[in-house]
């Protein structure tokens, strides 16, 4: 009733203008002529009026009919244009050939398959005949017939598709959102509360637009910032998983190398912080937009227009390297791009599932939904159609999963809507969902002070293991499959060996799981200490480099032999395998020469037939204790450990 009474305001508003601009007369021609100045000018709106004054005035004017039914078409008023269309054919059929294919596109729209077809049948069967617009409107039928026999093959599709019923439709989120201009792209924060979405102003002009959930419902839509928002184009935001940061398109900036580049901006409690295009070779001269980056923030899906693909726009992936920089992209291949159009990717939780559109693939209308998967050889399974009532005889654009991967929101330009494009919502069915997966949130901390500890959490089950860092403030966020038991276990100096277990259940709620996890510090002459009295044995080898070196010594291959031989007799011990340098040189150099040394170990171990069950990789730092001598800290430590 709400959204009735502020239509029916609408209305009345609507009338009340038109009262006053409208022009009266009792002329049809002259009234005609004035619509049609009107559509020149691109006022529909204010044409619209007049046309239905004109047929007013004369209810046998086909010409004038036939421009309502067009108007009206235009406007998305897909019901009046089939009135005002056949009106007019019932009144002159041989007026206008293009007419034909406007009123198979309006039942098209409102899924009436059956006269759609009757109609473009109509529209082929006049081509070459005596019709009076026939010269006039020759270019309007070349725009028609390109897009002909996609439309017959839409109309084949729709009618062979099988449809579930039992799902209910998409909700469209309402006008706190949508407006009478294109709306779409959304992106949502993991737990549901913060929308962002794209809008295209009256101006043209793309901006990335906000809204809360307050109550149960939207606020009204504002500028997402002063600071993202310009002048020329920005749009296509997606949130990193943990809400902390979201990459955007920014156009014709300053910086920007083509139309289109990708911009990461960083955000925190509601604001926007600093803002950089994305480094490396990601970005090309070409329109490079709609990013979307996995969980662990390592791998960003986007589209593109650059060369080297498979036609139009494509879905490209790149990967972020150890120095910051973005890779140069690999294409997704034949199984997911087509010589057609694909935009506008999602990659879950898992890594492992891809949402995006595509006017390329046998679909309903103007650009449909599809989902892919990545298989055990980690090759993409070719697209599907995710099918009614996902899509429509519309456009559909752009497909977001919240965090608890079963409530979407993507965009439709179906009929019903508040015009153009809108956002709808809409919950997954079981066959279209990704894994479940459980959004870790952790804080690693000093026991004793409070103080965050920036460090490696290594994370495993029985059949796989994990690796994240927490960053100055002790925070890292990760996503694993949910419902299982994991072990967490920290090695950092100073402090006590942390080991842990925490069975880890997927959040209907979206909400991120999150655990903290305490370090002691480790004092001298008191005994080891473990978490949750785990009783651990422990060994530690010792095996030392040359200065500058991380090349073994015939006295380490010795050394190394008899540890093999010690593992081999007894394999219930968990080897780690720790590298350091001493302070000679930048902590870059140094790092990465600690990690040489340890892979030199490792590979050694390996070679001989023993299974290293972590490795791991720290800065070098100097000597451990200032009192010995530097070459102390030119060394490697391999630390056996079982419980």
């Amino acid at each position: 009733m709400r959204y009735l009474l502020v239509l029916i305001l609408s209305f009345s508003s609507l009338l009340s203008f038109s009262q006053s601009d409208l022009v009266q007369t009792d002329n049809a021609k002259k009234s005609l002529q004035i619509a049609q100045s009107l559509l020149n000018k691109g006022d529909l709106v204010a044409a619209k009026r007049q046309l239905k004054h004109t047929v007013k005035i004369k209810d046998d004017f086909a010409v004038a009919f036939r421009e309502l039914g067009k108007v009206y078409l235009e406007l998305e008023e897909y019901e009046n244009a089939i009135e005002a269309l056949e009106s007019s054919f019932k009144l002159d059929e041989k007026l206008s050939r293009a007419s034909f294919f406007e009123c198979a596109e309006a039942h098209f729209q409102t899924d009436n398959i059956e006269m759609a077809n009757f109609y473009y049948e109509k529209y082929k069967e006049y081509k070459g005949k005596r019709y009076a617009n026939a010269d006039k409107e020759s270019g309007m039928e070349l725009s028609y017939d390109l897009i002909l026999e996609e439309r017959k093959k839409n109309c084949e599709y729709i009618a062979n598709m099988q449809k579930d019923e039992s799902i209910p439709s998409p909700t469209n989120i309402g006008s706190a959102i949508n407006s009478e201009f294109d709306d779409y792209l959304p992106t949502i924060t993991s737990d549901g509360a913060q929308l962002v979405f794209t809008r295209t102003e009256k101006n043209k002009n793309e901006n990335i637009l906000t809204s809360e959930l307050v109550g149960g419902n939207w606020s009204p839509a504002r500028n997402f910032s002063k600071t993202i928002n310009t002048e020329t184009n920005e749009g296509m935001a997606k949130f990193e998983t943990h809400g902390r940061a979201f990459y955007f398109a920014g156009c014709q900036r300053p910086d920007t190398d083509g139309g289109c580049d990708i911009y990461r901006a960083t955000f925190k409690d509601g604001k926007v912080g600093t803002t950089n295009r994305v480094e490396g070779n990601l970005n090309s001269s070409f329109w490079d937009s709609q990013p979307s980056i996995t969980c662990d923030g390592n791998v960003m899906y986007f589209a593109s227009s650059r060369s080297g693909g498979q036609g139009g726009a494509d879905i490209w992936m790149s990967f972020l390297l150890d120095n910051g920089d973005w890779s140069h992209p690999q294409n997704l291949g034949p199984t997911i791009n087509t010589p057609g159009d694909e935009e506008a990717p999602f990659i879950s939780s898992d890594g492992m599932t891809l949402y995006f559109s595509s006017n390329g693939w046998p679909g309903q209308g103007n650009g449909d939904l599809f989902i892919a998967r990545k298989n055990a050889m980690g090759s993409w399974d070719p697209a599907v159609n995710m099918g009614y009532p996902f899509n429509s005889p519309a456009k559909e654009l752009g497909i977001y999963v919240q965090g608890n991967g079963t409530t979407t929101y993507f965009s439709s330009a179906r009929s019903g809507g508040n015009g153009g494009l809108d956002v709808y919502k809409m919950e997954l069915p079981d066959a279209l969902q990704a894994d479940k997966m459980v959004h870790l949130e952790g804080h690693v901390y000093d026991e004793e002070n409070g103080n965050p500890i920036a460090t490696e959490i290594r994370i495993g089950r029985e059949d796989h293991k994990w690796s994240t860092k927490s960053d100055q403030d002790g925070w890292f966020f990760i996503c694993m499959p949910g419902d299982k038991a994991y072990s967490f276990q920290i090695s950092e100096d100073g402090y006590e060996y942390f080991v842990n277990a925490e069975y880890l259940t997927a959040q209907d709620n979206a909400a991120p799981v999150k655990i903290k996890l305490p370090l002691k510090p480790n004092f001298k002459n008191e005994p080891q200490l473990v978490a949750k009295t785990v009783t651990l044995k422990e060994k530690r080898v010792q095996f030392f480099f040359g200065f500058d070196s991380s090349d073994l010594t015939d006295r380490t291959i010795k050394d190394l032999d008899a540890l093999t031989n010690f593992l081999k007799k007894d394999a219930d011990w968990k080897v780690e395998v720790v590298g350091y340098a001493d302070n000679v040189g930048s902590s870059y150099y140094n790092q990465k020469l600690s990690e040489k040394r340890a892979k030199s170990i490792v590979d050694h171990l390996n070679n001989a037939g023993i299974n290293i069950d972590q490795v791991v990789r720290n800065e070098g730092k100097g000597a451990l204790d200032s009192s010995k001598s530097a070459d102390t800290s030119r060394r490697v430590d391999v630390i056996l450990r079982r419980l």
